[in-house]
């Protein structure tokens, strides 16, 4: 009987409903009812639905600005420990000889282990291998480093230093 009162008064608003008129009011009353229920049920369900996804969202900016505030407090660091004593920037051509790739690898990662070295870019060749340095402080400042750095680099394989070169020859 329900359903048939809900069809009634939703199939056409012109249409006079066949029930009896003194009961007709209550039906429709308890459809009104009914319909209001399912309205305000429907209204909470799209309330939580829309909390549910600003919490999705909120939580996606907030971990979106904590790496972002890790990159720059990284951009940071590495700015303090790699940033030259003395505010100037200096290029170093490094020229190495009899030394085989591996031997050259390992040159450029104990230049970039130097604390006053800002990047090391190697060039291999069986012929003779470059490494191009930028760094702080002299040349000659440059060397000392690293030959505390690395077992390969002694005073006998070093052939040439002069301001923005160094010539070695490794055995």
């Amino acid at each position: 009987m329900l359903a048939f009162a809900l069809f009634v008064s939703m199939a056409d608003a012109q249409t006079t409903p066949t029930v009896t008129p003194a009961r007709a009011p209550a039906r429709t009353n308890r459809v009104d009812r009914t319909l209001n229920k399912a309205n305000t049920s429907l209204n909470s369900a799209n309330t939580s639905v829309n909390n549910a996804s600003a919490t999705g969202t909120n939580a996606v900016t907030t971990a979106t600005n904590a790496t972002t505030a890790a990159k720059n407090f990284a951009t940071q660091v590495n700015t303090l420990f790699k940033k030259p004593s003395d505010g100037v920037v200096n290029t170093t051509q490094i020229t190495v000889k009899n030394a085989n790739f591996a031997k050259v690898k390992k040159l450029t990662a104990a230049l970039l282990s130097c604390n006053i070295v800002q990047d090391a870019k190697m060039k291999f060749s069986p012929a003779g291998s470059t490494v191009t340095v930028t760094h702080s402080g002299s040349t000659t400042k440059l060397l000392q480093v690293l030959q505390k750095k690395s077992d390969l680099v002694t005073d006998d394989a070093v052939d040439n230093v002069d301001e923005g070169i160094i010539a070695l020859t490794l055995k």
